[in-house]
């Protein structure tokens, strides 16, 4: 399901990701038909070639691990999710949820826009909370929750510049649902000062000229294998098309940020690409710029 679907409150994963749920299998791993000691394969048992003498699939190995590593269903996460969201205290009457799903249902990650929770930091410019959930069996991602802001217009997800709003959440039986509630349940007041920031950077002007500079000297910017340093051109006019998509925003700092988290979100692949994997990725990248005082200094964050 990698587009959004309107929930009143939130589902099992049997009913928004069924090819998630099942029950991976443990086997010795083995190498030219050799076990490989203290190695493990975890394997997906609902894919692969068809068995012709069971008429089952055959699975397919999503990741080696060692003989201490133990691997939980996904719907044992998901359900700890559930409950310690239900138990916080949210309003998930007006919740909006999309998954990217590796090929191998190795990895995943799943959105949960909650549309009780809006954030105007300009007018028209609104937000709403989100929920990032990830998850994996292949080592991707550590079970864990991100919150951030959406933004309508564009559908972007907005990289932190106030702070980072996340808890881990275990795929074990022992999850404790409540604490998790507990800490969920103060992300909406904390959302108001990110998107305060958001307002800072509204206020800072900055020209296209500036921006891009900004763009070929920290993103198109890369060192070759010999050493050369060179620039992708292709990267700073791409940024240049995008920076023209938010004119509404004016020539500021919120427009430069806009510009950075949409290469964040708008992330595409071949057939058999892990986007789960890719978008992550892609959106550390943004984060990571975001994170840099020259960028914090240009768009009015920091003096």
């Amino acid at each position: 399901m990698s587009v959004y679907q309107d929930f009143n409150g939130i589902p099992t994963l049997s009913e928004v990701a069924p090819s998630l749920v099942f029950e991976p299998k443990r086997e010795a791993l083995r190498h030219n038909g050799l076990l490989v000691k203290g190695k493990f394969a975890i394997i997906n048992p609902t894919i692969g070639d068809i068995d012709p003498l069971t008429g089952l699939p055959k699975g397919e190995v999503m990741q080696a691990v060692g003989k201490n590593h133990v691997a939980n269903p996904y719907p044992v996460m998901w359900d700890s999710i559930r409950e310690g969201v239900e138990l916080s205290g949210l309003d998930t009457s007006q919740i909006k949820i999309k998954f990217l799903i590796a090929p191998d249902g190795g990895s995943y990650s799943a959105d949960i826009i909650f549309k009780q929770y809006e954030f105007e930091p300009a007018v028209g410019d609104v937000h709403s909370m989100r929920f990032r959930i990830y998850a994996s069996h292949d080592m991707t991602f550590k079970h864990h929750i991100q919150c951030g802001l959406f933004r309508y217009w564009c559908s972007n997800g907005q990289a932190s510049i106030a702070e980072k709003l996340e808890v881990s959440a275990k795929n074990t039986r022992s999850a404790d649902p409540e604490k998790l509630g507990r800490i969920v349940a103060d992300f909406p007041a904390r959302l108001e000062a990110e998107a305060e920031l958001y307002k800072d950077m509204m206020a800072t002007s900055l020209s296209k000229d500036h921006a891009m500079e900004f763009i070929r000297d920290r993103v198109a910017t890369y060192r070759t294998t010999s050493g050369a340093i060179k620039i992708n051109e292709k990267t700073v006019e791409e940024s240049a098309r995008i920076w023209n998509m938010y004119g509404n925003l004016g020539d500021t700092g919120y427009r430069l940020f806009n510009v950075i988290t949409h290469m964040g979100t708008h992330v595409t692949g071949r057939e058999g690409t892990n986007m789960a994997r890719k978008q992550a990725l892609i959106e550390q990248k943004s984060q990571a710029l975001v994170d840099t005082t020259e960028f914090r200094q240009l768009v009015g964050l920091a003096a």
